[in-house]
């Protein structure tokens, strides 16, 4: 009986866990999509004023591409959370049951292995931004602010692919969802 009891008690917080992040990684989530929506305010505002006032904005260039990144690297760890992101359904649909189990563990695994590789490379390469005060060559943004997303982001993607929880239902494809 006292199994079952520290059983049930580890599964709420284990559920508390998984809703707490979901709802940390659902409005990193929206900022990313703000970011994406900021990218497309930037270009159409260096475009007007190029045209009206012959003056585009020096910086379009590089604000939209750390937006650009920022945006992936917000949404990236929902997505994962979800099993959203990009998937071989041709190779997962011609497995059984059990080997679907064993190929979503082992893509797991090797997601996490990815997360702890690109953490160790952008570490460094965060601390060198902040130590040399790094800043765009036009518009003289400082670059650390946004290069912090990355590692953060990464964190809580290796998070979400160890707390990540098995798809109820195949994901729609071109061949299922017409059914």
């Amino acid at each position: 009986m006292d199994t079952r009891d520290s059983e049930r008690a580890l599964q709420k917080m284990g559920n508390s866990l998984y809703e707490t992040l979901e709802s940390l990684l659902t409005t990193m989530a929206i900022l990313g999509a703000l970011s994406a929506s900021g990218i497309v305010l930037m270009i159409g505002a260096s475009v007007s004023m190029r045209y009206f006032a012959f003056a585009p904005f020096s910086f379009t260039e590089e604000l939209v591409g750390l937006l650009m990144t920022v945006s992936f690297f917000l949404a990236l760890p929902l997505a994962t959370l979800h099993s959203k992101h990009v998937r071989i359904s041709i190779f997962i649909n011609a497995l059984t049951k059990k080997h679907r189990s064993w190929a979503t563990k082992i893509s797991r695994i090797l997601g996490t292995i990815f997360c702890v590789w690109l953490l160790v490379l952008s570490l460094p390469w965060l601390d060198f931004a902040i130590d040399r005060n790094i800043k765009t060559e036009v518009g003289r943004l400082l670059m650390y602010p946004w290069m912090l997303v990355i590692p953060i982001s990464i964190i809580l993607t290796m998070m979400a692919f160890i707390l990540q929880k098995s798809p109820k239902k195949d994901p729609p494809t071109r061949s299922n969802s017409m059914n």
